[in-house]
């Protein structure tokens, strides 16, 4: 009886990278990424460092000693654990060329006469989350149940987007350009990112790399501390109870990889192996129940938030009659 387990073994042999494929991609994408910054007269590069693997392989590719212009890593840490503070000073030590833990939007003050004996402080983000609730009532005039949507994912997205204000707003100050940190995973397959949010980066050099086999291996290859690469992957957003990807997402990046790149035919084999990966993949219905409900989830998930990567949508002028 196959399981998913199994499948996935299957693909991660197939294409996990070398260490040669490894070292390749490592020297093309700094190749790339000088030639941008050279060409676009830029002068700093700015990173959100999470303790997580994205932003240390990240950091790791866009060392100044590679590019030639300042690294500057930046944490903004929100609701991260002491542990992904810990890893992202890590990295932020390692690779950047100046670093600093911001806790602007995590700041608590009281106002009007409170004391602090009541218990009750305000921070920046606790504001911004009761400023946007005041649009319930014009969401419900509309015929919508605000009420439906998670409070804590809305929080989530608020929390992506104040991120994002601060590395544009710093990134601008330097004369440089933010670092995106999204990849293959989470971008082409599973759309996991907050519109407005981590999806407005001015360069992502990871994008088309895959976080389930592929991203662990050129990690290794850039000597990324062991527990940064084997950790639960987590956005430090608070979510979900766990605080990790698997429970937001209902699978873990090899299984994501494994089942997203046979359904779209992704994986490196002769078309005749893709079409027997997917008759497999699709057959775990009978073998392997538990897999086969992960399988349906991921796959719901892709073809429901597709339309996030679709981007801005532009009407041309032969679409609205002006040619």
């Amino acid at each position: 009886m196959e399981t998913l387990n199994e499948l996935v073994k299957q693909v991660g042999n197939i294409t996990t990278p070398s260490e040669e494929i490894s070292k390749k991609v490592v020297y093309l994408i700094r190749k790339e990424i000088k030639e941008y910054v050279e060409n676009n007269n830029l002068q700093s590069l700015v990173l959100g460092v999470s303790g997580g693997l994205d932003s240390a392989v990240v950091a790791a590719l866009c060392q100044e000693k590679y590019t030639g212009v300042p690294l500057i890593g930046i944490s903004i840490p929100m609701s991260s654990s002491t542990e992904h503070k810990e890893q992202a000073q890590w990295v932020g030590e390692n690779f950047c060329s100046v670093f600093e833990e911001f806790t602007g939007w995590d700041t608590e003050y009281f106002v009007d006469g409170e004391a602090e004996a009541y218990n009750c402080p305000n921070t920046p983000i606790s504001d911004i989350t009761n400023i946007t609730s005041m649009t319930n009532k014009l969401a419900e005039n509309a015929g919508f149940n605000s009420k439906e949507f998670p409070e804590n994912i809305l929080e989530g997205n608020i929390k992506a987007r104040m991120r994002m204000i601060t590395l544009m707003d710093l990134s601008r100050k330097c004369n440089g350009m933010v670092l995106g940190t999204g990849q293959r995973s989470e971008d082409e397959y599973m759309k996991f990112f907050t519109l407005g949010g981590d999806d407005r980066t001015d360069f992502d050099c990871i994008h088309n790399i895959g976080k389930g086999f592929e991203l662990p291996a050129i990690a290794k290859f850039l000597e990324i501390r062991e527990d940064i690469i084997s950790q639960p992957p987590s956005d430090g957003l608070r979510v979900s109870e766990e605080d990790t990807d698997e429970a937001q997402l209902g699978a873990n990046y090899q299984e994501i990889d494994t089942i997203m790149g046979v359904y779209l035919g992704n994986i490196p084999v002769p078309d005749v192996t893709k079409n027997k990966l997917k008759a497999r993949l699709f057959n775990l219905i009978e073998t392997d129940l538990e897999g086969a409900k992960k399988v349906a989830k991921v796959i719901n998930r892709y073809e429901t938030f597709k339309f996030k990567f679709n981007g801005t949508v532009y009407l041309t002028r032969e679409q609205i009659g002006l040619n």
